[in-house]
């Protein structure tokens, strides 16, 4: 064996700090690229490393609109397309409530006017078209509570992108809760108790049922 061999392996081992800095500085940066591009990619899902964007998809508000005027409201000239218990099954409520829910939420007056409020009067964005209306978003959120579903299940019919939709949902309980808490949402009284177990009694024969997944309809 070559007695020169062990030093030789040393000074090979170490000859990387003997380098001079520029060279050192470009093993550096080559590896922060590579590191750089397998995050990306991992980013981007396993498939390829190609920055994905969201797409636009633009909505046509202003027919969809008219389209559910024209189907569940009407004019003083021309009928609903569908008749008064389709509204009732699809908005799992009245016609005269609905209507009177949304002429609470777009007539509430104060100083200053809650952003949740004004979220529903008429308006325009920033390229100068009008916003959507109020009936279009209420019945947006309708949806949504009557069918449990996701924001964007109704995009295809009523041109709301799922994002409004949630907003459409969160704003619509906030004015809610301010229209209604002191009447329908406080805590049952003594004798709204008694009444409630009146009537329980009356159509479900349960005497002293104060409320039940079953018996509440």
């Amino acid at each position: 064996m070559d007695p020169n061999s062990p030093k030789k392996t040393i000074v090979d081992k170490y000859d990387i700090y003997f380098q001079d800095d520029a060279e050192r500085y470009m093993r550096g940066y080559e590896a922060y690229e590579q590191f750089l591009a397998m995050s990306n990619q991992e980013v981007g899902g396993s498939g390829s490393g190609i920055k994905r964007t969201r797409a636009y998809i633009p909505h046509e508000q202003e027919e969809a609109e008219q389209r559910l005027l024209d189907d569940y409201f009407g004019d003083d000239e021309t009928p609903p397309k569908y008749p008064e218990e389709n509204f009732r099954r699809r908005y799992r409520m009245s016609f005269t409530l609905f209507a009177q829910i949304v002429n609470d939420i777009t007539s509430y007056d104060a100083q200053p006017l809650p952003g949740y409020f004004r979220f529903f009067r008429k308006g325009y964005d920033a390229t100068g078209r009008v916003s959507i209306g109020p009936i279009l978003k209420c019945t947006s959120v309708i949806r949504q509570l009557a069918y449990g579903t996701s924001p964007d299940a109704f995009d295809e019919y009523l041109q709301i992108a799922e994002r409004c939709s949630r907003e459409c949902l969160n704003n619509f309980t906030k004015c809610i809760y301010i229209l209604y808490v002191e009447e329908y949402l406080r805590k049952p009284s003594l004798e709204d108790i008694e009444k409630t177990y009146a009537l329980h009694e009356e159509r479900h024969g349960l005497p002293g049922m104060l409320g039940s997944i079953d018996c509440m309809h």
